[in-house]
Parts: C-alpha cells; structure tokens; sequence
C-alpha cells in the first residue's frame, strides 16, 4: 500500500535573531534532509518568526516534526494545519529568508511571498502564508518587532 501524501504547516517564533550566514546554513542543510526524505515545501523566515509547510510521507513528517520541536532556535510553536493531501503544493524543497526590519523591507517580503506561492492552489495555504507576511508588515508599521 502507498504511503499517504501528509502536509504539516506551523508557525513559531525565533528565540533569537538568525544572521544571514546562520540562515544560509539553515536552509542548505533543511533543503538536503528533506530532499533525501522526500519532504518538500517552503519556510519563509521575517526575522522574528517562522512559517513552514512540509509535506511528504506521514512517518517522515513526524520524525521532522519532532526535531524542529527540539530545535532551540524556536519556541511557541503553533499547529496551522495537520493532514492529509491531495497533491503536493510544493514541487521542489523552497526556502527564503528575509530579515524585515522596516516597512520596505516589510512591502517587498509580502510580495516576495506572493512570488513564492505562485504555483499553490491550496486556498487554506495561501491564507496562512500570506497571512504571516501581512501580520509582520502591520507590526513594523506599529513600530513593534516580534521577538
């Protein structure tokens, strides 16, 4: 019997600032695990906080899930969606990382996300992950960066 396409999406925060160098690295070895794992999907990091939407075997999601919950560069880490899929949204391993510390910065991360979810027709996914960008554009507006 075939394994059931799964799809997990949360969003955490960051305990603490990622340099650049400390997010290329990131990316580089979540992008080679997953690939090997057959997981794919997209994290986008604003600089306070992450979104991620993984999708791929059950069993391989779970075995992600529970190191990304071990992970101390996040805390607060809130479910989005957990289940069951269709069809993958994603075909390839995506990643972006984008420091937002002012509200240009802010403008050009949302469509930057955009951009980034052209090929996703799941309307619950595009909500979240558009959603997370517009939240973190409000909050720089306000003068208020999540940490």
């Amino acid at each position: 019997m075939a394994a059931t396409l799964h799809q997990i999406v949360y969003i955490s925060r960051a305990t603490a600032p990622l340099s650049d160098d400390a997010a290329a690295t990131l990316c580089r070895a979540a992008a080679e695990r997953n690939r090997g794992a057959g997981i794919t999907g997209l994290l986008l990091h604003d600089g306070a906080r992450f979104i991620q939407a993984i999708e791929g075997d059950e069993a391989a999601l779970r075995a992600l899930m529970a190191r990304i919950t071990r992970d101390p560069r996040h805390h607060a880490i809130g479910f989005v969606s957990d289940s069951p899929v269709a069809a993958r949204q994603f075909g390839d391993w995506g990643m972006d990382y984008r420091r937002v510390d002012d509200i240009p910065a802010a403008a050009d991360f949302l469509t930057t996300v955009k951009r980034a979810l052209a090929g996703v027709d799941d309307p619950g996914l595009l909500a979240a992950f558009i959603g997370f960008a517009v939240i973190g554009r409000g909050e720089r507006r306000r003068g208020f960066v999540p940490r």
